[in-house]
């Protein structure tokens, strides 16, 4: 019997590790281990008031905290029976955007490329195909510059509030904003390019692909919950339809599909769920790769997404009025409200019930990351024995690395149960 253990996983956000055990060729035992210790989120916000909430949740993650106040921010307005003015909405879909472009060239630049090229890292990379980093690093640049003009500062942003932001970017705000993705645009399509045509390993699963879908506009804030085999449901039949549970090795919970199954959410869930909203160049160019079912092709899922959230912020910032008032004054109320949006790496739920004063009664937050936790383990199961032996730790590491995951945001419920 032999037993590998990867320990700690690398090139991903947070402490996770694989632990594989076999026995003449067949598999016995696997486990994708997070230990990082949690973090009792939903704990931490009872008793707070929606705007103290909307700053917290911030904190959850450094690589995608838009992603947890706007979907806050849109259960409370749900609550308080808020409507924001349009170019609110505009503008919150232009600090996501940034936020997809930030978090998307972190990971396919820095923590994931290196893979393609047989590299431990993005300086070993760097040395070799230096153009490929500084493409990464211009694309990441107008990324934090999109969030910093619209929340204040790139990392945790503290602009954004209840009922809108706290203040508007200012006219030259905007026109910084859009030089810097002038300057990235062309630097993402080349590097889309050159994975359009990149020899991705041989390996394609039967996923069942969960997003949000929109009538109108590729999905980022709104949208309708459905998957790739026949879901399509409202946010508020999120908890009817999907389950959490826990299992000893992990401190975060998994999540899965009720009578059915794991599923899987991020940028190749909503590519395949949504292509006919991508631009039309884009969707020409992805036509060879469609549908995708191959994880190794997440980059390329990835950087089409980039390549729209850059064009989709400059459009909306070249006609958006930034006269009115930033945000729209509420009186708090009791009630409680479900709303889901799509974080860089799937999508994220959350559930809030408050009492007459505003404050918080019972949260329930659903990240990405836990959701992806049970396919993870399952691609690892699906290609064990296609490499050689001593290929199999570089190869369960690829596929961890595959779905981007976020530990530290998977690792922040309340309950922990002994090993």
């Amino acid at each position: 019997m032999k037993e590998v253990k990867i320990d700690p996983l690398t090139r991903v956000e947070g402490l996770g590790r694989v632990y594989v055990k076999y026995e003449d060729g067949k598999l016995i035992d696997l486990r994708l281990e997070i230990y990082e210790p949690p973090r009792f989120f939903e704990a931490l916000l009872k008793g707070k008031k929606p705007d103290q909430v909307v700053d917290i949740v911030a904190r959850i993650c450094g690589l995608c905290p838009v992603a947890y106040q706007i979907t806050a921010v849109n259960v409370f307005e749900k609550i308080f029976e808020i409507e924001v003015p349009d170019y609110i909405k505009k503008l919150r879909r232009v600090i996501y955007c940034g936020e997809w472009v930030s978090s998307h060239s972190a990971h396919a630049f820095f923590l994931h490329m290196p893979d393609f090229f047989k590299k431990n890292s993005f300086i070993e990379l760097a040395r070799e195909r230096r153009e490929l980093i500084d493409a990464g690093l211009q694309v990441r640049k107008a990324g934090n510059k999109i969030i910093e003009a619209l929340g204040g500062r790139h990392i945790h942003p503290v602009n954004i509030k209840v009922g809108g932001f706290y203040k508007l970017p200012y006219e030259w705000q905007v026109e910084e904003v859009i030089k810097e993705i002038d300057k990235a645009l062309p630097e993402a399509e080349k590097v889309f390019d050159f994975f359009l045509n990149y020899e991705f390993p041989e390996f394609e699963r039967d996923y069942e692909l969960v997003s949000l879908k929109s009538e109108k506009e590729y999905p980022i804030i709104e949208g309708r919950v459905v998957s790739s085999k026949g879901i399509d449901i409202s946010m508020e039949d999120y908890e009817r339809t999907f389950e959490e549970f826990q299992l000893p090795h992990s401190t975060a919970l998994y999540s899965k599909i009720k009578g059915r199954g794991y599923y899987f959410v991020g940028a190749i869930a909503r590519v395949n769920n949504n292509y006919e909203k991508l631009d039309k160049d884009i969707r020409e160019k992805l036509k060879p790769h469609m549908p995708i079912r191959n994880p190794f092709k997440s980059i390329i899922a990835r950087l089409a997404e980039i390549i729209y959230s850059l064009r989709e912020a400059k459009k909306i910032l070249e006609r958006v009025e930034l006269k009115g008032e930033a945000h729209v004054d509420f009186k708090p109320k009791e009630g409680e409200a479900v709303h889901i949006t799509e974080a860089p790496r799937g999508i994220l739920y959350h559930r809030y019930r408050v009492n007459e004063k505003g404050l918080v009664e019972y949260a329930n937050i659903v990240p990405p990351t836990s959701q992806n936790q049970g396919i993870m383990e399952e691609d690892i199961k699906e290609a064990f024995g296609k490499l050689s032996e001593g290929d199999f730790i570089t190869l369960c590491e690829k596929l961890i690395r595959n779905h981007d995951p976020c530990i530290s945001c998977a690792s922040h419920f309340i309950e922990v149960k002994p090993l």
